[in-house]
């Protein structure tokens, strides 16, 4: 390489790395993306549950909390809904876990190809059913159990109060929401520390730098985090009178909040 050459590259390398920030980023796991955001169509499903096992510290883990918990809330003749299904792992999950037991499974996803997937996997699942819809306009009425595992991040935060709210309102007494979120953290020191651990956590999944960067970048104005104290504050705000933390691991945690019974005596 000559002198010239060696005093020009910085800009040459400068050039070339705001031309690849042009271009859809890549994120990883075969998914490629048409637009500088973050979406779950367009080929997503097929890769997606690989994807974000890798991408989530104890994703697995939380299925299986959430399968335990279950098992109080799968009363008779109720409905059990999964909001967000995507590929209707979980769904499908609670549903084998309860094949017996009266109680009805349905899996609502907005996205037509996750849909696809979801009725796939479930297919041979007399107790469960696979819609195409969205979260906002669903009917939560017989539910005993309403799971939001990573979704409601996704939902415009203007619009979540009213959904948690709707829920709690038309759902059965004594049911639960179990609602698993990233969170923002409200100290800056310990919001950088987990930033770091989350980095190295995708590293060791392997994941490389720019699918860690490309993923970021595809997530902004796409998902937008609470703190855990706005979480609790919305669901409390929303009529589950009782709150508890069940799992976390870093910024990501799980909450359930449960409706109270209403008594001759008042409320339990």
């Amino acid at each position: 390489m000559s002198q010239k050459e060696k005093i020009a590259s910085p800009d040459v390398a400068a050039a070339e790395a705001t031309d690849k920030l042009r271009f859809p980023p890549q994120v990883g796991d075969n998914i490629t993306l048409t637009t500088p955001q973050w979406t779950f169509s367009d080929g997503t499903a097929e890769h997606f549950d690989e994807h974000v096992s890798r991408s989530v510290p104890g994703y697995q883990d939380g299925h299986d909390v959430i399968a335990q918990l279950s098992d109080f809330f799968a009363t008779p003749g109720s409905r059990i809904v999964e909001v967000g299904c995507s590929t209707a792992a979980l769904t499908a999950k609670l549903a084998e876990r309860h094949l017996h037991a009266d109680v009805k499974f349905l899996g609502i996803d907005i996205v037509s190809e996750m849909v696809a997937q979801a009725r796939q996997r479930c297919n041979a699942l007399p107790n469960v059913n696979i819609e195409l819809g969205d979260a906002l306009r669903i009917d939560y009425s017989d539910c005993s159990l309403v799971v939001m595992y990573y979704t409601l991040q996704f939902v415009a935060p203007h619009k979540r109060p009213n959904l948690i709210r709707r829920i709690c309102s038309e759902m059965l007494p004594g049911g639960a929401l179990v609602l698993f979120e990233k969170t923002r953290l409200p100290e800056p020191h310990l919001q950088d520390i987990f930033n770091q651990c989350y980095e190295e956590f995708k590293v060791t999944r392997g994941f490389s730098s720019d699918e860690i960067l490309g993923k970021a970048r595809s997530l902004r104005s796409v998902l937008e985090p609470f703190t855990s104290a706005e979480n609790i504050a919305m669901l409390k705000q929303a009529g589950f009178a009782r709150t508890e933390l069940i799992h976390k691991n870093l910024a990501f945690e799980g909450l359930i909040g449960v409706k109270p019974v209403v008594t001759a005596g008042g409320e339990s």
